[in-house]
């Protein structure tokens, strides 16, 4: 493949932005088939959906459309393979690339028209959850160069925003509904384009750092000299990745966020069962999305080394019992048979991370076992335990043992279904396993089965040990009359807040600075019983300092939760010692409710 490096030794006099700029236009022609499977099973996909819903000349006439385009810019893949380009023709390639995305983004637009049916709810959930994730998955794909994706997002996703806002119906709650969702589409859009521009900002700053530090490292070679610049540009890079998947994590988070509160305000004003069954479409992608980033973060937390284990004593059978919660409900609906043995031991861990890795493997064995058992035991051996999952499952061939454990790697998914997962599972396990110290072991035999195994330190008995059992949770305290402040920059989380508590019965301040709280407080007359407040706030500000001033200005026990959408491990240590709750966006409504119930437990007099 031609790299901007080749193009460089063609043009030794090229300026820095220049390599970068090829660069970014050269990662679009290699993802280009990714691109064009991503889209072509999105048509098949729409296709099957509206099958019985639209005629078959218009499904067959807009497919056809779609697959000619996607051809078309095959062909310029294959030909980019064969030839490459120098950096004269770079722009070129790049006008010629976002012509192509334009159509894309027209022809996926266009399903707002084509196939969006009036008054049939469960259809217009689907076609848009389609267009959204075929945006969505398109950020990493052509955020590289910003012109292509804005020509591919608007003619995407603004008629889906139009649509819905002209969308009408004979009830006001209908009404209502479609504006909230166009409200929540243009959210979601400003997101996507808000995370485009960061990944594409943090992008070329790496491309620079990379490119600089290619130079350094060549002319060291010649002089060896300057190497504190070398380790200078290394710092600065890894310094990039991480305040990308920062930005990452909160952009992406926060309309997530929105679209979580808003869906859950919806479903206590509306009663139509078809209504709420899109709603809860809704509460469903945003999981999966949620998901999603959460695995892609997590491959990057291990990597830059964020993640630190907690070592403690535990016993191991509070892990085993939570699985047996978890997935004992699965297994049965597949038929199979989940034994997950009960052990007295104590063992020395992380309980977080190794309940992680055991349910990462456990997940795969009912994902790829289609009949029999999966079984899970711990065996003392010598100072350790030896903690295996083994199912009757598909097995794994020889070649593919080592590969199981590559990012994206999946065996039985050539359509890449996300109902199969991401194929990042095996790959955290990896990591985590490697964090932790222990050495994770396969045996396989393909069409028998599978034995994930690996060896964890027996604990020390009469050892303090940490309790990772859950807390129960709380009866819902009544929140009918009760003041909530909420402060946040972002109006769509501010207004989606307030919609979701007003629909419990409190009565919500809602603020973007928290500088007008007090003052609001002491009109009222009436003292706030719960603060919510976002970490990052505008100019600068920051909510735990924010929360911390307003309590001590109105009453010091006042509670108080942090909403972010930041990975930053310290935060949520910060948070708790400055006495607030902490949660990390986006967060549900269910989860929303019980924190303040347990906080406003204990200090709510009867009658409020």
């Amino acid at each position: 493949m031609i790299q901007a490096q080749t193009a460089a030794r063609s043009a030794p006099n090229t300026n820095l932005d220049a390599l970068i700029y090829a660069e970014r236009i050269i990662m679009l022609y290699r993802q280009l088939p990714t691109s064009v499977t991503g889209n072509m099973l999105g048509a098949l996909v729409l296709a099957g959906a509206f099958f019985h819903a639209r005629p078959l000349g218009l499904i067959a006439g807009w497919a056809a459309c779609v697959t000619i385009l996607q051809m078309s810019r095959l062909v310029l893949h294959l030909r980019f393979r064969r030839d490459g380009f120098v950096l004269k023709d770079v722009r070129r390639a790049a006008i010629v690339w976002a012509a192509g995305t334009g159509i894309s983004g027209m022809l996926w637009g266009s399903t707002a028209l084509l196939f969006f049916i009036s008054d049939q709810f469960l259809y217009q959930a689907a076609l848009t959850v389609l267009v959204f994730g075929i945006t969505a998955s398109a950020i990493p794909l052509i955020g590289s160069h910003l012109p292509s994706f804005y020509l591919f997002i608007v003619p995407a996703l603004v008629p889906f925003i139009a649509r819905n806002i002209v969308e009408g119906g004979a009830f006001f709650d209908e009404r209502v509904v479609h504006y909230v969702i166009s409200f929540t589409e243009a959210a979601v859009m400003v997101g996507f384009a808000s995370f485009a521009r960061n990944y594409n900002r943090m992008l070329i700053e790496s491309l620079r750092n990379r490119f600089e530090k290619q130079a350094l490292a060549e002319r060291l070679a010649e002089q060896n000299v300057d190497l504190e610049q070398a380790r200078v540009a290394a710092e600065q890079a890894n310094r990039s990745k991480t305040q990308f998947f920062a930005a990452a994590s909160h952009d992406l988070r926060q309309p997530l966020h929105a679209m979580g509160l808003f869906a859950a305000a919806l479903m206590h004003k509306v009663r139509d069962p078809e209504v709420t069954g899109v709603i809860s479409s809704i509460n469903a992608s945003v999981q999966a999305l949620e998901t999603l980033f959460n695995e892609l973060l997590d491959i990057s937390k291990l990597d830059s080394g964020v993640i630190k284990p907690e070592v403690r004593n535990f016993k191991l059978d509070e892990v085993f019992d939570r699985l047996r919660g978890e997935f004992a409900a699965e297994a049965a609906a597949k038929g199979l048979r989940l034994s997950i043995a009960h052990t007295p031991h104590v063992v020395a861990s992380d309980a977080m991370l190794l309940e992680r890795v055991m349910r990462n493997l456990v997940s795969n064995a009912v994902r790829y076992t289609p009949a029999g058992e999966i079984a899970v035991t711990a065996t003392p051996a010598g100072g350790t335990l030896r903690i295996a999952v083994r199912d009757t499952g598909i097995g794994i061939r020889p070649e593919h043992q080592q590969r199981i454990f590559e990012e994206f790697f999946q065996l039985g998914n050539p359509a890449r279904t996300s109902r199969k997962g991401l194929g990042l599972g095996l790959s955290i396990v990896q990591r985590l396993c490697g964090l932790l110290g222990y050495s994770i072991g396969l045996a396989s035999e393909y069409g028998k089965g599978s034995a994930f195994s690996f060896d964890v330190p027996l604990g020390v008995k009469g050892a303090r040990q940490h309790d990772t059992a859950d807390v129960a949770a709380p009866a819902q305290t009544d929140l009918t009359g009760k003041v909530i402040v909420v402060i946040d920059d972002e109006s769509a989380v501010l207004e989606g807040m307030h919609a979701l508590l007003a629909g419990w019965g409190a009565e919500v301040l809602g603020s973007a600075t928290g500088d007008d709280v007090v003052a609001a407080i002491h009109a009222a007359g009436k003292m706030p019983v719960f603060l919510i407040v976002d970490h990052r706030l505008g100019d600068g500000a920051n909510g735990i300092a924010v929360a911390q001033r307003i309590r001590r200005e109105l009453d010091p026990e006042i509670p108080a939760l942090l909403v972010t959408g930041s990975i930053t491990p310290e935060l949520a240590e910060q948070a708790r010692a400055a006495g607030l709750e902490f949660m990390l966006k986006p967060v549900t409504a269910d989860n929303l409710r019980l924190c303040i119930s347990a906080a406003l437990k204990p200090n709510l007099p009867a009658g409020g």
